[in-house]
């Protein structure tokens, strides 16, 4: 039985649409940045306002209405604000020489790819690419279908569990997706669900969709905006056992375990199966892993150093050892020669290199933002003209909640979404007095549920392509999920994690 090949070319209205906003992005993002960012510099400097809190504002606005419009390449953007920290900004207090010219530091510049952060994400790759490139992750979703996978919903709940295994050490969306992508599709095909048509095809292709983002938001390694945001939240606020792996996935784990639970039940009755058993029983996934034949010693090692790297990260806070630090080790027994998986020319191709200069300028930005209280001074005149100076800090963390849960629905990456949201929230908690940790963290694990849209994330896009369901039908079962995800949070932030210390 062959599996279909994904159609990453459905034609609709919102496609269409998409598609218009993107060109015209492309075509006259870069000016629309510019223009945003000559504006803010253009109006007058108030009184209680540095310049260099000015400066770093316009750096800013240009900055977001880039990444928005997605006017010029993410990484081609990191070259922008590195050179107008250094040229323009020069260092955090605006300080001058003995003759009037301006100090420029390189280290104040380029601060943001020293962080142990964006290099977790490099290492979290080479954990990724060790999982795929060897077949365990498929073998992996294989054999859960071969046990789980005789009715419907066994199915359904067969991919979710495969997708959540491998999603500590898959950190991108669009990786992990398109790893599930040729998987569903086969179960799809052996349910002879026909694409556009089938309730169980769209149940399953929304439960994948879906999947990718939870999976995403429980572990710290699960998606790139986690390490990025707690780069920002320990560099405003000091790494603790709050910003380590561990800590992450015990915030974050237990109720996206319940919310996967629900999403897979909750498709089933928007989209009752019209098939009740899988037709032919698993001739199909025999017949995959039987071409896959025995396990090879490259497998066994790569599930090896898996299980390694969940095992030293899942107790950070007994050993001490930084994540980072442990998936640079895991890394190096990946590339040894003989007992290794893989050899750097087979992943260099694989690594996203232009997320990495992306989120390089994002943290050397943001930490300059924090430095500098640019966001601070910002924050207290907006709480001022509204009259919040006073919120409690529960409260509006519950709205916050679920403003970033749905605000996804403007975003075309998450990325973006994290460089623009985390720091603002950071000077939020700063400016009312509230702990940066406690406030920011929750709002953090929020970032990854880009439910709603299929240009809200590359892994929406590859799974709307398929042809399975429409927009229409991602966008109506998403707000139904991300009601019931913000009523869970919300339940979460007055129990567990008051029990956890974290609230």
């Amino acid at each position: 039985m062959t599996v279909a090949k994904p159609n990453l070319t459905v034609n609709t209205n919102t496609n269409a649409n998409t598609s218009a906003i993107e060109e015209w992005g492309k075509r006259y993002g870069l000016f629309a940045a510019i223009f945003v960012g000559l504006a803010i510099w253009a109006m007058p400097t108030p009184e209680t306002m540095s310049l260099t809190q000015h400066k770093l504002l316009a750096i800013f606005g240009g900055a977001v209405v880039a990444w928005i419009t997605i006017g010029i390449n993410f990484a081609v953007s990191t070259f922008f604000v590195v050179t107008l920290l250094y040229f323009w900004v020069g260092n955090p207090e605006g300080k001058v020489d003995k003759v009037g010219q301006l100090i420029r530091s390189a280290d104040f510049a380029v601060g943001g790819f020293a962080s142990a952060s964006l290099w977790l994400l490099v290492t979290g790759f080479v954990l990724s690419i060790a999982m795929t490139k060897s077949g365990v992750a498929k073998r992996l979703a294989l054999q859960m279908m071969r046990v789980l996978g005789r009715t419907p919903a066994g199915a359904i709940y067969a991919s979710m569990l495969a997708n959540f295994i491998i999603a500590p050490l898959t950190p991108s969306n669009t990786a992990r997706t398109a790893a599930m992508l040729p998987i569903v599709e086969g179960i799809a095909e052996a349910y002879k669900a026909k694409s556009g048509q089938s309730n169980f095809g769209k149940a399953l292709m929304l439960a994948s969709t879906f999947t990718s983002n939870i999976t995403g938001s429980a572990f710290l390694t699960g998606t790139i905006p986690n390490p990025v945001a707690i780069g920002m939240i320990a560099a405003a606020a000091g790494a603790s056992i709050y910003t380590t792996w561990s800590y992450w996935a015990l915030a974050a784990l237990p109720t996206n375990i319940i919310i996967l639970a629900i999403t897979g039940w909750l498709l089933l009755k928007l989209y009752p199966s019209e098939v009740k058993a899988l037709p032919g029983g698993v001739e199909y996934i025999k017949k995959e892993l039987l071409s896959m034949g025995p396990m090879s010693g490259r497998e066994k090692r790569a599930i090896l150093y898996f299980v390694l790297a969940l095992a030293l990260w899942s107790t950070d806070a007994l050993h001490k050892f930084n994540s980072t630090m442990v998936a640079f080790f895991v890394s190096m027994l990946i590339f040894t020669p003989r007992i290794g998986v893989l050899d750097w020319k087979e992943t260099e191709k694989s690594l996203p290199w232009e997320l990495f200069v992306y989120f390089g300028g994002v943290l050397t930005l943001s930490d300059a933002l924090m430095k500098t209280k640019a966001f601070e001074w910002i924050i207290k005149a907006l709480l001022g003209v509204l009259g919040l100076k006073s919120v409690a800090m529960m409260p509006l963390l519950i709205i916050l909640i679920g403003f970033s849960i749905f605000s996804h629905v403007i975003w075309s990456t998450t990325t973006a979404m994290t460089g623009v949201m985390i720091p603002i929230y950071i000077g939020l908690a700063k400016t009312l007095g509230f702990d940066v940790v406690t406030f920011v963290m929750p709002l953090a694990i929020m970032m990854a549920y880009a439910l709603f849209l299929p240009f809200n994330t590359m892994g929406n896009i590859i799974m709307f392509g398929a042809g399975y369901y429409t927009v229409t039908e991602q966008l109506k079962s998403s707000i139904v999920l991300g009601l019931i995800i913000w009523g869970l949070w919300i339940v979460t932030a007055f129990t567990w994690w008051k029990w956890i210390g974290l609230l």
